[in-house]
């Protein structure tokens, strides 16, 4: 029995997949996905407009949720293979009019998972630039960042050239 029901959104680009070979990490296989225990959890999480502003955020509402497919395709910047609490994750900044999503997906790559799963999503208020969007994702003392691949996209497509 499946504890959660879990969407699949797409394979890797191939620009991901060979960034994260860059690191020793094989993408190849894998699929994006999106349960509905993260759905509820972003909604739960990070949804009231109260406490998110509090938290220098905005919040979290379906089309946002919506719009997965199109950050891990195209996003202005990508940090792959980040450790924590023995977990690996992606981390995935989309600029956009109203604030910058942060995507995060979780890398399960064993004989049972085999797939990007989401993990959180939430909105920063205002600009956030690559350098923040780092300091972000490392502001933990459980992250370590000392194998990553950060992959800044041009024009919106890592790997691609700019508009």
């Amino acid at each position: 029995m499946n504890p959660f029901e879990k969407t699949v959104i797409g394979k890797p680009e191939q620009w991901l997949v060979e960034a994260a070979a860059e690191i020793g990490l094989n993408f190849a296989g894998l699929t994006h996905e999106v349960t509905d225990n993260f759905v509820t959890h972003c909604k739960k999480q990070h949804g009231n407009t109260k406490i998110e502003k509090a938290r220098g955020q905005l919040p979290i509402v379906s089309a946002d949720i919506e719009l997965i497919p199109d950050i891990v395709k195209t996003p202005d910047c990508v940090i792959i293979g980040i450790k924590k609490y023995g977990q690996m994750f992606n981390a995935y900044l989309k600029k956009g009019a109203n604030g910058a999503v942060i995507y995060y997906e979780e890398v399960l790559n064993s004989k049972k998972n085999k797939s990007l799963r989401s993990k959180t999503m939430y909105k920063k208020m205002g600009t956030v630039s690559n350098d923040t969007f780092l300091k972000i994702v490392s502001n933990n003392a459980h992250t370590d960042i000392s194998q990553i691949k950060m992959v800044v996209g041009a024009g919106g497509n890592p790997g691609g050239e700019a508009d």
